[in-house]
């Protein structure tokens, strides 16, 4: 009986005043664990992201008309599919885009023409599974972050991201997912895989331009910087070469004399860049009146003052080594384009989309609330209905409601004051790097 009773009292827990502080402190961390692992694992949650994100985009590609570039989109298809791409870029001067994603859109127009499809079909189903592409680079760029499920997450669901890859029709969400694989390779040490990536970048977009300087500083040691310009440069030439000897300078007035449009409505309203802000301080008419001279040599210059702004910015980051930190750079010179540009046009958001997290919630949060809901609710007023099913028709609304007008004040005036602050935080982290260097 005395031995039974032994046993007993070995099975007895001890009070929890005589357990050791660590084996208590590792259970409260193992019971923390438990509480926030929902948002990292890919359990019910994700999946269920995945899937509302790609129907949604799913209904924009197949049931939506897109804004007018599709419309554009469509005709410049043609005309090199049928002129041929040096004899349309003649024939077009409009036409701006990089030879190698014309001659991707002529094919895509002879896709239609044989199987009948929609060309709005055609141009926007591989720019949403582009978009899926960038979820997936965001996910694993940073593969011990235990948010990187929960970033993905919000990016696919991002309601920006939805409508400029799936609805817009415009190759510009290509720029950024381009970026994020150049990003994603130099994280790996590839740098003649970031180079091509970058390179092939350069076909969709000359925006793709502006983060190289910071690409070029990331990486460690010449050999490698020399590895990736030149890989840059030879995916570049490959995709510009053969319309370069066709006729190099059509080439140069088409593609890299374009500087961007001050885009307005027919009634005179900007629709982003320093003339809104010039706007808070009275009616169009009144500033355009008391301000006409200054206003035109600002709107002929702004780009030229944005991108010295942006290789200042570059510069003083430098010093920022880590993946993070290039995101936050690169993120920070799009916010600074935006923030003092006129050139300017609804699609250019999708450029640094994917990059926004890296500057965090103080920035990613009002940059989506406010240009998810300038976008939005301009593409709803213009297309007549929530579900973006309507034609969408900029030239006929000649003025926008106050909902709208509000959204768009709010999100110019955001890239502006973040302009600042980021070149203000960035001089302020070069002087001290200097100083304590």
């Amino acid at each position: 009986m005395q031995a039974i009773k032994s046993k007993s009292h070995l099975l007895q827990l001890p009070p929890a005043s005589t357990i050791p502080a660590v084996v208590r402190n590792e259970r409260n961390v193992s019971t923390q664990d438990n509480r926030i692992s929902w948002y990292a694992r890919p359990t019910t949650w994700f999946w269920s992201v995945i899937i509302i994100g790609a129907l949604i985009r799913l209904y924009l590609v197949l049931f939506t008309q897109g804004t007018s570039d599709v419309e554009l989109w469509e005709e410049n298809a043609r005309g090199v599919y049928q002129l041929g791409l040096v004899n349309y870029y003649h024939a077009e001067p409009t036409a701006n885009h990089p030879p190698a994603i014309f001659e991707f859109e002529s094919l895509l127009c002879g896709a239609a023409i044989v199987t009948g499809l929609p060309f709005r079909i055609l141009l926007r189903l591989p720019l949403a599974v582009v978009d899926a592409a960038t979820m997936i680079l965001l996910m694993t760029l940073l593969p011990s972050n235990r948010y990187r499920f929960l970033i993905a997450a919000a990016y696919w669901l991002n309601p920006l991201a939805v409508i400029l890859s799936a609805y817009h029709g415009n190759t510009d969400c290509a720029v950024a997912f381009f970026l994020l694989l150049c990003v994603w390779w130099s994280a790996r040490n590839k740098s003649q895989l970031a180079g091509m990536a970058l390179g092939a970048g350069l076909w969709i977009k000359l925006s793709v331009i502006l983060p190289i300087p910071a690409m070029f500083l990331f990486l460690q040691g010449w050999r490698k910087r020399l590895i990736f310009c030149l890989s840059l440069g030879i995916i570049a030439v490959i995709g510009y070469l053969p319309a370069l000897v066709q006729d190099a300078a059509v080439v140069y007035t088409n593609v890299f004399g374009y500087r961007g449009l001050a885009l307005q409505t027919v009634g005179g309203v900007p629709v982003w860049g320093p003339r809104v802000l010039f706007s808070f301080f009275g009616s169009p008419t009144t500033w355009l009146a008391n301000w006409q001279t200054r206003i035109e040599y600002l709107s002929q210059t702004d780009w030229q003052i944005a991108l010295v702004l942006a290789l200042i910015f570059t510069w003083l980051r430098r010093s920022y080594r880590t993946v993070p930190g290039l995101c936050g750079t690169i993120a920070g010179i799009y916010a600074i384009l935006y923030g003092f540009s006129d050139n300017w046009s609804f699609q250019y958001l999708a450029w640094a989309l994917p990059f926004w997290f890296f500057l965090g919630p103080a920035f990613y949060i009002p940059a989506v609330l406010f240009n998810s809901g300038y976008i939005y609710s301009l593409y709803w007023f213009l297309c007549g209905n929530p579900w973006l099913g309507g034609r969408w028709n900029f030239d006929e609304h000649a003025y926008w409601p106050t909902w709208v007008m509000v959204f768009r004040n709010c999100s110019v005036a955001f890239f502006f004051v973040s302009g600042c602050a980021l070149l203000s935080l960035a001089v302020r982290r070069g002087l001290k790097f200097r100083l304590v260097k």
